[in-house]
Parts: structure tokens; C-alpha cells; sequence
């Protein structure tokens, strides 16, 4: 008997070192398109639309790269268009996206705050990136 795919998943992580901070995951997969939700203690206040080409996948599949970020072109459609921090976050998960099994159009919700200032660096800037994509990775499993 064939499986369905699974139309809602979700997971719950904490950051390591800071209890306080609690992850909800969410990924709702349509026939077109993945919603990704991000909530940070609740809170996601951007929103990107992060369109997946078929110029992008073929390249992807191929290996091919016309560009550093792989032709993906997150925009931003709620939230700071001053923080980088934060778009350079969509455009690695939608990277993600599009080297998985079954690429599709990114509608991404995130809280940003927990990033910090888009103009600001810190030191656990890139630990945090990787926490947020292995969480990811395993929701696109």
C-alpha cells in the first residue's frame, strides 16, 4: 500500500544553552508550494516569498551555479527590509528548499528578533543559522 504524504509536520526544539528560547517548526507542503513557519516564543514578524525557478531547480539538480545564492531571490513581503541578517536566513532555507526532493515556491514566516540587529554581528550569528537550518532540513525530510 502506497503513503500519503505528509500534508502538516511540525517540531519543537530549544536552543541549546538558553532553555527560554523555544522553536516551533512548521511546514504545511500544498500541490505548489511549502508555508515554513518559524515561530521564536511564539513570535514570527517577517514574511518572505521566496519563488523557486525552474532555472534554479535544473541547476541545482545539475549542479550548475549561475550565482553565488543560486538565483534565489528572497522578498520580502512583512517585516525590516533594512535586516540583513534575516534575508540572508530565507535565502539559505530557501536553499534548503530547493535542493530537496520536491522544490517548490517558499512562503516563509520567522521571528527575526532573536537574529538581532541586521547591521549588528555577534558571534553566535552563524551557530544560530546552523541550528535554524538543521531543524529545517529535518522538517523537509
Amino acid at each position: 500500500m502506497e503513503s500519503t504524504p505528509e500534508f502538516s509536520k511540525s517540531i519543537t526544539a530549544k536552543y541549546p544553552g538558553d532553555d527560554e528560547t523555544e522553536f516551533i517548526f512548521h511546514k504545511i507542503e500544498l500541490n505548489d508550494k511549502i508555508i515554513l513557519n518559524v515561530q521564536i516564543n511564539g513570535v514570527m514578524d517577517t514574511t518572505f516569498d521566496i519563488p523557486v525557478s525552474s532555472k534554479s531547480s535544473i541547476n541545482a539538480y545539475s549542479n550548475i551555479s549561475n550565482s553565488e545564492d543560486g538565483g534565489l531571490e528572497p522578498v520580502i513581503l512583512i517585516g525590516d527590509h533594512n535586516n540583513l541578517k534575516i534575508q540572508v536566513v530565507a535565502s539559505q532555507i530557501g536553499k534548503l528548499v530547493l535542493v530537496s526532493s520536491e522544490p517548490k515556491n517558499l512562503i516563509l514566516s520567522i521571528g527575526s528578533r532573536w537574529f538581532g540587529k541586521g547591521n549588528e554581528t555577534d558571534e553566535n550569528d552563524f551557530n544560530k543559522l546552523m541550528f535554524v537550518l538543521d531543524n529545517v532540513k529535518q522538517l523537509l525530510k
